[in-house]
């Protein structure tokens, strides 16, 4: 179907020419099945891309993709927030994604006033009013005009209205995280014009290996999972930081043109990225934080799956000792694909390149106030590699469940019972140990164990606090200096200077590793603290 051209102001046409071409302007009705049939098209070779079964297939999708973008022209209203090049993608981004999407599309992202001005109240007007100057403040508080007016008169044309509040909010000299608290409370609505754009869903992929051809795709989980898991991956190749840039703006684009914030990925360090080829086309890109944005405890991981080179997912690693807090998300277009194969893939990186033993899924991946995972049956795709439910109650309950389900073949469970099994985290053990008395590293008592400790000892002076347990700490160890965010974690340990003089090389190692370059090196250094891992297990 090819839209029907409207006529000039002046035709040379005959009236009834103009008639009969106005015949054929496709209805509403017309363009809606037009875009879902360009929208199904483009999910095909989307996959295809990254599944090919032969060369030609993949070289026919990368054909066909490229001139994607001409031939959505007259439904591209349809096809707002796809993805698809040429079109729209609307969505309130945080001030991490917003500065980013800012400096590196240019005008090519602007705020959606029209939408905004559909708000109850202008919160534009209000964060305004805490960067702009003292004398500015009853232009700014203008009941008969908008701050969006303001905006325009007072940037005077200078970049977009985006850039501009954002280079006003960055000149104050505020902390980041009050410069993110001014921006977001604005709640700007976005509009990303995916004109011409590399990173459209049609267009990103990152340069890959050989290409993998899947004459056929491995849809299964695995007979032994255990076994799986312990299979060797490749190596953790380590990024260079101009190149990590790179794949940290494909994990970033690839997100957030499907509504997802990742932390991790939002504020990826380029100096901790790493590469792991996984074995049929499958890439493994695995990013830190940066020092200022680490957890106490955890260690916290992002990675961006890639099949031939195309994101086809993100996954997230929460380490602590031998445990990891472990997730996945295969975007749906590739849910056809080969997801289990990538989900233990996943764990097999973990366990041999972090050390993890243990692996939990959290509920909210299964559908704790997740619809999305209510509706892939994600519990019973995890039951069956394996995870069982922590809570005793819900474990028997998902017996119950397993056994009705076997005596009715093809019956599924309905989403009641999914929210019902959902009430709990998930737990693989790599020894096969029981799950009876199984408790999970509770690292918010060991953070409200803190709070009472500065409140007990330091009267709240959280300043004070750190300085002095640094202080305290560093004697204890027998150690120069340990970093003062992490020395209150040290300080809660009693009777420390009693400690064998092995033990605290270790704890003192593992709270300077915390800040090193990679957040890697804290992790393999909590791996031989056995006494630390044994008082952070009492909470």
């Amino acid at each position: 179907m090819t839209p029907a051209k409207a006529g000039p102001a002046i035709s040379r046409r005959s009236p009834g020419t103009q008639r009969r071409r106005s015949a054929f302007r496709p209805t509403e009705r017309d363009l809606v099945a037009g875009a879902e049939s360009l929208r199904a098209e483009h999910e095909r070779l989307c996959f295809m891309r990254a599944f090919p079964r032969t060369s030609s297939e993949r070289r026919r999708a990368e054909r066909v993709l490229a001139g994607f973008e001409s031939r959505i022209a007259y439904v591209r209203d349809h096809l707002e927030d796809s993805g698809i090049a040429g079109t729209l993608y609307r969505y309130p981004y945080n001030y991490r994604m917003a500065r980013w999407l800012s400096e590196t599309y240019g005008r090519a992202v602007s705020i959606d006033w029209d939408r905004y001005k559909r708000g109850a109240w202008d919160d534009l007007a209000g964060s305004l009013a805490l960067v702009a100057c003292w004398a500015e403040m009853d232009g700014i508080d203008d009941d008969r005009s908008g701050s969006w007016d303001w905006v325009r008169a007072a940037r005077r044309g200078r970049g977009s209205d985006l850039a501009w509040i954002l280079a006003l909010i960055r000149s104050g000299g505020l902390p980041t995280e009050v410069e993110r608290h001014v921006y977001e409370s604005a709640g700007l609505p976005l509009t990303w014009d995916l004109s011409g754009c590399r990173e459209s869903v049609t267009h990103l992929a990152l340069p890959a290996g050989p290409l993998f051809l899947s004459r056929e795709i491995r849809r299964e989980r695995p007979p032994d999972f255990k076994a799986a898991v312990r299979e060797r991956v490749g190596p953790l190749e380590v990024v260079a930081p101009s190149r990590a840039e790179r794949c940290i703006e494909a994990a970033r684009a690839a997100l957030a043109l499907r509504e997802r914030e990742f932390h991790v990925i939002v504020h990826a360090n380029p100096r901790e990225c790493y590469l792991t080829e996984c074995g049929r086309g499958l890439r493994i890109i695995t990013f830190g934080l940066p020092e200022p944005l680490r957890l106490p405890l955890e260690a916290d991981y992002g990675c961006l799956l890639l099949r031939n080179g195309v994101p086809i997912g993100y996954a997230y690693g929460a380490v602590v000792f031998d445990r990891c807090d472990i997730g996945i998300n295969v975007f749906p277009t590739y849910r056809d694909g080969e997801s289990a194969y990538a989900f233990t893939k996943l764990s097999a990186l973990f366990r041999q390149h972090f050390g993890s033993r243990v692996f939990i899924v959290r509920n909210y991946q299964i559908g704790h106030q997740n619809p999305e995972g209510i509706q892939a049956g994600s519990f019973w795709f995890y039951w069956r590699l394996g995870f069982r439910p922590m809570n005793s109650r819900i474990r028997r309950l998902a017996e119950s469940e397993e056994r009705r389900l076997s005596l009715r073949p093809g019956s599924r469970s309905d989403p009641a019972m999914l929210r019902r099994l959902a009430r709990s985290d998930l737990v693989w053990r790599l020894d096969g140990a029981s799950l009876e008395g199984f408790r999970d590293y509770d690292v918010a008592a060991v953070g409200r164990a803190v709070t009472r400790l500065i409140e007990r000892r330091y009267g709240g002076d959280r300043s004070a606090a750190e300085r002095r347990s640094a202080a305290l700490v560093s004697r204890a160890l027998g150690a120069d200096r340990v970093p003062e965010r992490s020395a209150l974690l040290a300080a809660l340990i009693p009777r420390l200077d009693a400690w064998p003089s092995r033990d605290k090389s270790r704890l003192a190692r593992v709270l300077r590793a915390k800040f090193g370059a990679r957040e890697r090196g804290y992790v393999l250094a909590l791996r031989s603290a056995d006494r630390y891992r044994e008082f952070i297990a009492t909470f």
